[in-house]
């Protein structure tokens, strides 16, 4: 469901429960946003593991550039696994997260690390590759699984990074906020909740009974162009 589309379901419910009061556009653009936060954070849903690619750069000086944006909907803290191609083996190997002063001062014990600070990663494959093998790194690739965010919509065509089965409980979440600003409709605020949450559980033990995946695709960031 589009962006717009929650809206115009988000006043069709408000006008049908005769709810007093004004509510500007972007009190309700609020609501949908804030409901699709936590219909995520309901549970540890599979479709929030995310995998991404990103292509290896070199610098002007002919080395391999060590830092890359995150994915734009990389959620902090939510690196699962970050593997790097490997020109000797032909293959991608896995490289292990340290400390931001562990990787400055060099002081890992293992060989292939990376590190996150803010929205970038670090990887230094200088160290790691050999000197012939330098120039054929570049456009080789960086596979990143994590965990992803909701990014907040604003367009109208915008799109949740939800399944379309949670748009119901979004838009019980959404009437609930303006249900609970609403003098005498808390307890119908609570009915919405709680109907929302028995929407998300019945969505979670269905995905309980498949197979563990992780979403695979190319995670577009406006700053990798």
């Amino acid at each position: 469901m589009q962006f717009q589309e929650f809206l115009q379901d988000l006043d069709a419910r408000i006008a049908a429960s005769k709810v007093t009061g004004f509510w500007k556009p972007e009190d309700k653009e609020r609501w949908i946003n804030k409901s699709v936060v936590r219909a995520c954070n309901y549970a540890r849903w599979k479709f929030l593991s995310h995998h991404s690619t990103q292509e290896i750069e070199l610098e002007p000086d002919g080395t391999i550039k060590e830092d890359y944006y995150l994915p734009f909907d990389y959620k902090p803290g939510g690196m699962i696994l970050l593997k790097v191609y490997d020109p000797v083996t032909g293959k991608s190997r896995k490289h292990f997260k340290v400390d931001t002063d562990s990787y400055e001062a060099k002081t890992y014990t293992y060989e292939r690390v990376y590190s996150v600070v803010g929205d970038t990663y670090f990887v230094n494959l200088n160290e790691i590759t050999a000197d012939s093998d330098v120039a054929g790194m570049e456009g080789k690739i960086i596979d990143l699984f994590y965990k992803r965010r909701p990014v907040k919509m604003i367009e109208e065509t915008d799109e949740p990074i939800t399944p379309e089965e949670m748009d119901e409980a979004i838009i019980k979440f959404a009437l609930a906020i303006c249900l609970a600003k609403s003098p005498g409709r808390a307890a119908e605020a609570t009915k919405e909740i709680n109907e929302a949450h028995v929407i998300l559980q019945q969505i979670k033990d269905r995905e309980d009974e498949e197979p563990t995946t992780v979403t695979k695709g190319q995670a577009r960031s406006r700053r990798w162009g």
